[in-house]
């Protein structure tokens, strides 16, 4: 990523989460202190992963979302990536630290251990090789000071978003879902 770039991405005021701060890549022109549309891309510079995750996918075919997995009364949304170029791994979204709830509202559950992901695969062609895009919405920077009182950095605004939209597409045969997560956080 050069410089400019990153220079660019922190004059704006989008709600980019630090952790996603070096590979989610801002698309359009529509991005605002509400609104980010980005691309995954990995350090090296592939667009192409394995996704990991933890989930519920039982009614992936009726409802064509993943949904939150109850493990031993526990429950988790974990999504992460594996470049396969690379093999970096880098984590997406994990309920219990990120958006609303899991960054100001820290819930128990952080403090069990993460439970095993699995590859998500194409529906139509059983593929592991996917491409992503995730939006993010936030209810802005004013919304994160009232509603914390201030007992949280100003800063830290874009770790609070309110809801996580991932977009899957097949580099393999093309198949695209565009709310494969679709998750309000708070």
């Amino acid at each position: 990523m050069t410089n400019n770039f990153k220079n660019n991405i922190e004059e704006q005021i989008i709600p980019l989460p630090k952790h996603l701060k070096d590979i989610l890549i801002p698309i359009g022109d529509s991005n605002t202190e509400f609104q980010l549309i980005g691309k995954i891309v990995c350090r090296c510079g592939s667009e192409e992963f394995t996704i990991e995750f933890v989930g519920d996918d039982s009614n992936y075919q009726k409802d064509d979302v993943i949904k939150v997995a109850e493990i031993d009364e526990n429950y988790f949304l974990i999504i992460k990536v594996k470049c396969n170029s690379c093999n970096k791994e880098n984590l997406i979204f994990d309920n219990d630290y990120h958006g609303w709830n899991g960054f100001v509202c820290e819930g128990d559950s952080r403090k069990l251990g993460r439970p095993e992901t699995e590859d998500w695969q194409c529906n139509k062609c059983q593929n592991t090789n996917h491409s992503m895009i995730v939006e993010i919405a936030s209810n802005g920077q004013d919304d994160f000071i009232e509603e914390t009182e201030g007992e949280l950095d100003r800063e830290d605004w874009t770790e609070a978003f309110s809801w996580i939209t991932i977009q899957v597409i097949c580099n393999s045969c093309g198949e695209t879902n565009n709310e494969w997560i679709s998750y309000e956080t708070q």
